[in-house]
């Protein structure tokens, strides 16, 4: 395995060669096929057609085998038309089967493109012995076989689906958001539904020596799903998505030429890297944003625990520790000396040796929290019929969304005493709490 891995060869001096003269054609055709796969895939991510889209590239086999055998000829244009009609009517038999049986869409999205993927296959093994049909290259892709007709016909496609995009935009946003909504204005879902199946049909067909069927699905689904990380609006996903395939696309021929790997898999390793870095570092829906959210939530509870531990130790008068303050709250003693290092920065605490005692700002904190846990326990006793036994663990997670503790009192009439006897001090503090 080791001697196997010492084999790999990074040539870093090639990482300019895709956009040289020599293959500024395959470049440019790839990054077109990334711009149009992107902007497509929004649709699709939105519309859970993920699997659709899938099938529309493995279904469209026949229709290129027919059109190969008609015209004799390899290039997409001769391609296209048979391999177009092949797409749009995989969509509609899949409609159809899920509307005229009892067959679930994933079920007959399956049964359709598997059958239209076997028959393409049927035809290709059966062409005469000689004949130039490179299946591999359909499957998997060859962009550095690109040749000007190829690239004229993606520079027709893509651009043809923008401006598709632009003319339809709402009608599309609309049913694809909300197909009831769509239908009720008037707006036809179906042919929305195979005008985009028609557009992504025509892309993965003109984009076939970029990627191959096997991944072009991936173009089309890892950009849009990469954008919808980052935004919450529309517009703002179609142009991310656009620009996550064109840079996947450039980026995957450069890392194809560097690692002198397939150019197609080198793409989809590129948008899905772009797709894991948005999925972890989203501002909003980002993994390590969310993990330090969390991590900053853990700690403002532990944080206003231990204020109310030294508060209560307080009020029994006993001397709040670190350790005491600890066997109150549940936590380490580690964690209660890094907790009350910082209510101390935040002058809620004072130490004195290894006493901690309450600045009047932070007995006004401290105050507060108690006052909610001691509504929220007479809420829960007495509103919610909770057992008396459970209604302190429960107050203990409710307390610190103390800013609803108005509510609670006004709601429960502005109780003096919480279930277990103990005085609720009023919102102003604990001088002014009622006997």
């Amino acid at each position: 395995m080791t001697s196997l891995l010492a084999q790999l060869e990074f040539d870093w001096s090639q990482w300019l060669v895709p956009f040289s003269r020599q293959w500024g054609d395959e470049t440019f055709c790839s990054v077109l096929v990334g711009v149009a796969c992107g902007v497509l895939g929004c649709f699709v991510v939105l519309r859970r057609m993920a699997l659709i889209g899938d099938a529309l590239s493995h279904a469209i086999l026949p229709g290129v085998v027919v059109s190969f055998m008609l015209t004799n000829r390899t290039e997409i244009s001769y391609l296209f038309l048979g391999a177009l009609f092949a797409g749009v009517m995989s969509a509609g038999l899949i409609k159809l089967v899920s509307q005229l049986s009892r067959t679930k869409e994933d079920s007959s999205i399956g049964i359709v493109f598997t059958a239209f993927f076997a028959l393409g296959i049927i035809l290709a093994s059966s062409l005469p012995r000689g004949t130039h049909f490179d299946l591999k290259c359909f499957l998997f892709g060859d962009p550095l076989a690109v040749g000007p007709n190829d690239v004229l016909m993606m520079g027709i496609v893509a651009p043809a689906v923008i401006v598709t995009i632009f003319l339809v935009y709402h009608r599309l946003k609309i049913a694809s958001f909300d197909p009831l909504v769509a239908a009720t204005m008037g707006i036809s879902v179906s042919t929305i539904h195979y005008l985009l199946m028609g557009m992504l049909s025509a892309t993965v067909v003109a984009g076939l020596k970029t990627t191959g069927v096997i991944l072009v699905v991936a173009m089309v689904i890892t950009p849009a799903s990469a954008a919808y990380q980052l935004c919450n609006r529309l517009w703002t996903m179609l142009i991310l998505a656009g620009v996550f395939g064109a840079v996947s696309a450039a980026a995957g021929m450069s890392l194809a030429f560097i690692t002198n790997s397939p150019t197609g898999p080198a793409m989809v390793i590129v948008a899905t890297v772009l797709f894991a870095l948005a999925m972890l570092l989203s501002p909003q829906h980002g993994l390590v944003l969310r993990a330090m959210r969390r991590r900053g939530m853990r700690r403002h509870v532990d944080s206003e625990d231990c204020l109310k531990a030294v508060y209560k130790l307080d009020e029994s008068g006993m001397v709040g520790g670190a350790l005491e303050v600890a066997r109150q709250t549940g936590l380490s003693p580690a964690r209660v000396e890094s907790m009350l290092r910082s209510l101390r920065a935040e002058r809620l605490i004072e130490r004195k040796g290894l006493a901690a005692t309450l600045t009047p700002a932070g007995r006004r904190q401290a105050a507060e929290l108690v006052r909610a846990h001691r509504l929220w326990e007479s809420y829960l006793a007495g509103e919610a019929g909770i057992d008396m036994d459970n209604i302190h663990a429960e107050a203990e997670r409710l307390e610190h969304v103390h800013e609803l503790a108005d509510e609670v009192e006004e709601k429960l009439g502005f109780p003096r005493r919480d279930p277990h006897g103990e005085v609720i001090p009023s919102r102003e503090g604990p001088a002014e709490a009622r006997t």
